[in-house]
């Protein structure tokens, strides 16, 4: 007999998957059309793709223990590390702090001159990348904190005498 997983951390996961998507989609989708960066539009509709299949094996892991794998490799692999951690802490995060700190050699060795990253110092372009970080992290935790704390057993509870 399957094991059912708890449908809180499965809620929370796909919950903070779906924010991410659509922060990354809209990202991606005002980046292709504001720099004229096709590429970044093709991504929007391979995002749109990978978020299809996470939402199916989301669907079918409640109760089919390969579509669960399938779910939180998906949730990890690609929306926490390869998308919040690359794109949205090294791509946008970082390079934004190095800006700050106005560390230019630090970014001529870390950004190609021609680089994406580069491009821009469009406000809403950049912390929607920064912004993919910041649920990434929340969407790695969140399913932790969706489980219920455990009940203390009392002497009278034991007993019967409590619900």
């Amino acid at each position: 007999m399957m094991q059912r997983m708890p449908a809180g951390r499965l809620r929370a996961a796909i919950t903070w998957t779906t924010v991410l998507f659509l922060v990354t989609f809209v990202h991606h989708v005002y980046g292709g059309l504001r720099f004229d960066s096709p590429q970044r539009t093709i991504l929007a509709g391979v995002f749109s793709a990978v978020f299809a299949v996470t939402y199916l094996a989301y669907r079918l892991g409640s109760t089919m223990r390969w579509a669960r794998a399938i779910f939180w490799s998906l949730v990890y692999a690609f929306w926490v590390a390869a998308v919040g951690l690359f794109e949205g802490g090294f791509n946008h995060a970082l390079f934004v702090v190095l800006r700050l700190l106005d560390a230019q050699t630090l970014i001529n060795d870390l950004y190609p001159v021609d680089g994406d990253a580069r491009i821009s110092d469009d406000v809403l372009f950049q912390g929607t990348g920064v912004l993919t970080l910041v649920t990434a992290v929340v969407l790695a935790v969140a399913p932790a904190w969706s489980r219920k704390p455990p009940t203390a057993v009392t002497p009278r509870r034991a007993a019967g005498r409590l619900p």
